[in-house]
C-alpha cells in the first residue's frame, strides 16, 4: 500500500522592496519652492495642512508625498538660516546669490508672515473666547441676582405678616399685663381697706374692754 507524503513546508513570500527615498536636487528644490510661493500651504488652517502640502506634492515631477515636501522645505529653510548666521559671523563680504537663494528668502518671508498671521488669528480667537466667557459669567451673575431678588420678593410678604403677628402678640401681652396690674392694684387697695377696718374694729373692741375693766 502506497502512502502519499504531505509537505509541511511554509510557502515563502518575497519581501517587498523598500522604496528608495527621493533625492532632491537644486532643480526640484526650486520647483518645490515655486509651488509653495504660488499656493502658500503655510496659511492652511489646522486640519487641512496635510491636504495643502499634498497639492504641492502632486505638482512635483518626482514621486513625493505631502510629508516629504513639508520636511524638505523645512530642511532647506534651516540650511538658509544656518548660512545666514555663518555669513554674519564671517568677514562680512557679500556672497553671490542664486535663484534658489532668492526663492528660499521669499519662502522664509512668506513663512514668517503666515506664522504672524496665524498668531494674530489665535489671539483674536482667544480674545473672543475670553469675551464669551466674561459675558457668560455676567449672565450667570445676573440670573443669580434675579433669583435672589425673586426670593426676597416672595419672602417679603411672609416676613411682613410675621412681624405684624409678632407685634400684635406683644401688644396683646402688654395689654394683659396692664389689666393684670390694674386688677392687682384693686386687690391691694381692697386688702388695705380691709386691714384698716379690721384694725379699727380691734381698737374699738379694746376700748370697750378697757372701759368696762377700769373703775369709773
Amino acid at each position: 500500500m502506497e502512502t502519499t507524503a504531505t509537505s509541511n513546508a511554509t510557502p515563502t513570500t518575497t519581501p517587498k522592496k523598500r522604496k528608495d527615498p527621493v533625492r532632491f536636487t537644486d532643480e526640484t528644490d526650486a520647483a518645490l519652492l515655486t509651488e509653495v510661493l504660488a499656493h502658500s500651504p503655510y496659511g492652511a488652517e489646522r486640519g487641512s495642512k496635510t491636504a495643502a502640502w499634498g497639492r504641492e506634492a502632486a505638482a512635483m515631477v518626482i514621486d513625493v508625498d505631502a510629508r516629504r515636501c513639508r520636511e524638505r522645505c523645512a530642511d532647506i529653510l534651516d540650511e538658509l538660516a544656518a548660512r545666514m548666521r555663518a555669513s554674519e559671523r564671517g568677514s562680512g563680504l557679500a556672497e553671490s546669490h542664486t535663484e534658489l537663494d532668492d526663492l528660499l528668502a521669499n519662502v522664509a518671508e512668506l513663512c514668517e508672515e503666515e506664522e504672524a498671521h496665524q498668531e494674530e488669528k489665535k489671539q483674536l480667537r482667544d480674545k473672543r473666547n475670553e469675551d464669551d466667557e466674561r459675558a457668560e459669567t455676567m449672565r450667570d451673575e445676573a440670573m443669580v441676582g434675579m433669583k435672589k431678588r425673586k426670593v426676597r420678593h416672595d419672602v417679603l410678604p411672609d416676613l411682613i405678616a410675621h412681624v405684624k403677628a409678632r407685634d400684635e402678640a406683644n401688644r396683646s401681652l402688654e395689654e394683659r399685663k396692664v389689666v393684670n396690674e390694674e386688677a392687682r392694684l384693686v386687690i391691694d387697695r381692697a386688702r388695705l381697706e380691709q386691714d384698716r377696718e379690721e384694725r379699727k374694729t380691734l381698737i374699738d373692741l379694746l376700748h370697750c374692754i378697757t372701759v368696762k375693766i377700769l373703775p369709773q
